[in-house]
């Protein structure tokens, strides 16, 4: 029975479709680098949001969508298929972490990783960070995994003695980074030279599903927007978000933000209102005789400003002996 229940394909391969990855694959591989968002979500809750999404938008209001500007009803009808492609993609990064002792050393250095950037994000959030060092950790949010390891473990390093017992990563935490990075580093660096292309190929592996999952995000909002169009506040039901995994809080607003509060105590008397203004007093009315009706002043034409340029100009050129009056 046991070898029966390991026999059996996991969720990922069930889902997983070669024909969806090679159909999207030249559209996944057209975005531009900079674009490219790391997919740090479960693909196939990714899936199953997205398969729900198309229903209730595509299958439920075709027509409306459909006139819709600027919205391609083909390419949200194959979003499904899209989201097979990008398990695909997550299947493909799997089998490479266990086929060599680098992907696992790599799977060990995604998870430390993902320490690292939660402490450097609670530690900036919380201002124990300077401005220089809180920058550093929001902009490099989208690096490369080991490059990102390197950068944080330094900087944390670099503040070591002022975090001091508000860390939660220790001294010997920020060793092991150093190390791990450091062995596949030098990993790398060898099997490059002696042909093994194992590392960069795992590496290649993790590009191209994030790849295909920056595909998705861009189409899936355009899903969102047209079922918010069709479903209003309800979007949220009909057309689930994809699992997204934050890379760290938005940065807190430096200084106090103070806002008056005013607290009622029912003890205290109540305050005396002013008493009803007096009633304004109305002066007598006087018969007033209308004075005669003086004549309008005639208005005197004043030569524009462009006839007293042209004027001055003209006056010029005679005075200079370019033209001759003639009078």
């Amino acid at each position: 029975m046991g070898e029966d229940e390991r026999s059996e394909p996991s969720e990922l391969e069930t889902i997983a479709s070669r024909t969806a990855y090679d159909s999207f694959y030249p559209a996944a591989m057209a975005i531009e680098p900079g674009f490219i968002e790391a997919c740090g979500a479960d693909v196939v809750l990714a899936y199953h949001a997205v398969v729900r999404g198309v229903e209730n938008v595509v299958g439920a209001g075709s027509v409306l969508v459909g006139r819709l500007p600027n919205v391609n009803l083909v390419e949200l009808s194959q979003l499904p298929r899209l989201a097979q492609g990008l398990v695909f993609a997550e299947l493909r990064v799997e089998h490479e972490l266990q086929a060599s002792s680098f992907g696992r050393l790599f799977d060990e250095a995604q998870g430390l990783r993902r320490k690292l950037r939660k402490t450097a994000d609670a530690l900036a959030e919380a201002g124990l960070l300077s401005d220089a060092d809180a920058e550093e950790v929001w902009l490099r949010a989208q690096q490369d995994i080991l490059e990102d390891c390197a950068a944080l473990t330094a900087l944390l390093r670099r503040n070591e003695g002022r975090l001091a017992g508000r860390s939660p990563l220790s001294g010997a935490n920020l060793t092991e980074a150093e190390q791990l990075v450091g062995k596949l580093r030098l990993m790398l660096g060898r099997r490059s030279e002696e042909g093994d292309d194992t590392g960069p190929s795992l590496l290649r592996a993790i590009e191209q599903r994030d790849r295909f999952w920056t595909l998705l995000a861009q189409r899936h909002d355009v899903l969102w927007r047209c079922g918010a169009w069709l479903h209003g506040r309800g979007v949220e039901e009909k057309v689930p978000p994809l699992p997204r995994r934050q890379s760290g809080p938005r940065r807190p607003v430096r200084g106090r933000i103070e806002i008056p509060v005013v607290i009622h105590d029912p003890s205290a008397p109540e305050p005396r209102r002013p008493a009803a203004p007096p009633a304004p007093v109305v002066a007598p009315v006087r018969a007033i005789v209308p004075a005669s009706p003086r004549p309008a002043p005639v208005p005197v034409a004043q030569p524009s400003r462009h006839l007293a340029d042209l004027e001055r100009k003209a006056r010029f050129l005679l005075r200079i002996g370019v033209t001759s009056s003639r009078r």
